[in-house]
Order: C-alpha cells, then structure tokens, then sequence
C-alpha cells in the first residue's frame, strides 16, 4: 500500500509538471489576444476622437492636382499626344506620326492639288473650248444662210501667167476655187495648192463633177511673183490652176473684196528674200460669182470635195446650168 501511494504521488507531480507549460502557453495566449484587441480599441477611439483637418489653400490645390496629373513625356510616351506615334524612341522622346505623303514636292497634298488644277484646265481647253469654237462656226453659218451670203468676192482685173488679161467675168457660168499665197511661200502655201489638187483629182473621178470648178490662185506678192515667175511656180501643182498677178494696187483691190489679210516686212532691201504674213483660206465662188464657203488648213481634200460635190447637186437640183468645158 505504502508502495502504491507513493507511485500515485509520483505520478501526479509527474502530470503537474508536464500540465504546467501547456497551461502556461494557453494563458499567454489568451493574455496576447487581450492585448491585441484593447491596441484595436485604443486606436479607433485615437480616430474617432481626433480633430478635423485644417482646410487647405488654392495653391495647395493646385500643387496636389499637379503633383496627381502625369508628366508630360508620361503623357506623350502613352499616345494621348496627337501629334505622337504612340512609340518612344531610344533617347525616350515619343517618335512622330508616320505621314501618309510627304510635306513638299510633286507628291504632297499641295502638289497632287495643282497637278490636277493643271489637269482640269487643259481638259477644259481642249474640249471645251474645242466645243465653244465649234457652236460659235455653226451659229455663224446658220446666221450666213439665213441672212443671205457673206459679202466676200467682187470684181478685180488681173494678168494671167500667160499676160492675159483676166477679170472676175472671165469666170462667169463656172464654179471656182480661188487660194491667195505668194511664189516664195516655203510650206504652207504648197501644202495647200496640193490639198486643192487633191480635191479636184476626186471631183474629176464622177462625170457630174468633172470640170465643173476652176481652180485659181492669186499672189499677195506682186513686186516679186511676175507672171513668168507664177507659170513656172504653177507647174508643181494641178495643171488647171490658173495664177493671176497685177500691180499693188490691183492685187490690194483683189485682197481686200476675199477680206484677205497680207503684210510683207517692213523696208525691204532689194534683192533681199523675206515672207509675206497672209490668209490661209480657199475660197468656193458659185458661177454667178457669190460666195459660197471657205476652207481654213483644218479641212482635208476629202471634206473639200465633198461639201463642194454637195454644192454642185444643189445647183443642178435648182434646174441652173453649169458650164463644164
């Protein structure tokens, strides 16, 4: 018994000694807990109980709203600039927006702007102005056949390059086709005297029209074009051509009833070669001598002979004769 009491007392010394830590933790435990929550206490009535704020000036405001607001480079690094690409370069600094075209040269807006002004005039020149021209030639036709014909023609008295003598009845009861140009011409006058040869070649090919017009040419150049000097000019053209020559005052009288322009320079040397400015029109006279159309270097041999064939079939149509020897 004695034994088994005193194992009992050893056993619980034993149990109070391992019991002691362990309470021991559980207290201080519980004592940190305390502690915390009564800190927490403290510092929500150090909160609640603390006075408000003093109220802070405009240049406060100010320096706080700056100090909120993003640096400049901030600003532009993000791509709110609108001059920005959105993409910072090596140095940090925002790179610029990619143009589309080029500030200057042929390619930038303005250079591309006049190139098609410069385009749009030239269209409008030349179609229409083209178109202008043409209405203002039909109205002026439309005004010479409904008025009557244009004063052009009127009795002359000429030399042939034979020294005849010829005047504007020598023509009577034919059609003629009367050019003015001069024996020095060097290109334009040829060019015209072939396209008149050329019209007649076509109107020889039908036996209505064969014979049927005269053609004629007439210098602006008397002092120099004599008649021997035209028959020789002649022989390069149409066989038929007859050439007419005469003094200034003739050939100016001449001139002036076709309301044919001329000019020749200014003291000339003798002997010295020079150009004579001059009409360059075809004249289509009726047998009766009036005026019937003109032909400009626009016109082809082509359109010649047919508006004079057309002419031609009106006169006949009209029951008058035609003389074709």
């Amino acid at each position: 018994m004695r034994v088994c009491g005193a194992l009992l007392r050893n056993l619980g010394q034993l149990r109070a000694v391992t019991l002691q830590p362990q309470t021991s933790t559980i207290g201080y435990t519980r004592l940190m807990r305390v502690r915390q929550v009564e800190c927490v206490g403290f510092r929500n009535r150090a909160y609640t109980n603390a006075p408000p704020p003093p109220p802070s000036s405009n240049n406060d405001n100010k320096e706080q709203s700056s100090s909120n607001e993003p640096p400049k480079d901030q600003k532009s690094a993000s791509g709110t600039d609108s001059g920005s690409s959105g993409r910072v370069g090596p140095t940090g600094k925002p790179l610029p927006k990619e143009r589309l075209l080029p500030a200057t040269g042929p390619l930038s807006p303005l250079g591309i702007s006049l190139f098609l002004l410069t385009a749009a005039g030239i269209v409008y020149v030349f179609t229409v102005k083209k178109e202008q021209v043409r209405q203002e030639q039909e109205l002026r036709k439309r005004n010479i056949e409904s008025t009557g014909k244009a004063d052009v023609g009127g009795p002359f008295e000429l030399i042939d390059q034979d020294g005849k003598t010829k005047t504007d009845k020598s023509f009577k009861g034919r059609f003629t086709l009367i050019y003015f140009g001069f024996c020095h011409c060097p290109d334009i006058c040829p060019d015209e005297m072939d396209k008149i040869g050329e019209a007649l070649e076509l109107l020889d090919r039908d036996p209505k029209t064969k014979d049927v017009v005269q053609p004629i040419f007439i210098t602006c150049d008397p002092q120099r074009d004599s008649p021997e000097a035209i028959k020789e000019y002649l022989k390069q053209f149409h066989p038929k051509f007859v050439g007419l020559t005469g003094s200034i005052d003739q050939v100016r009288s001449a001139c002036k009833g076709y309301r044919v322009y001329f000019s020749k320079p200014p003291k000339v040397a003798e002997n010295q070669d020079y150009l004579v400015d001059h009409s360059i029109f075809s004249y289509f006279m009726d047998p009766d001598g009036t005026f019937v159309d003109v032909y400009g270097k626009d016109k082809t041999a082509l359109e010649m002979a047919s508006s004079i064939t057309n002419t031609i079939a009106k006169f006949r149509a009209a029951g008058r004769d035609i003389d074709q020897s």
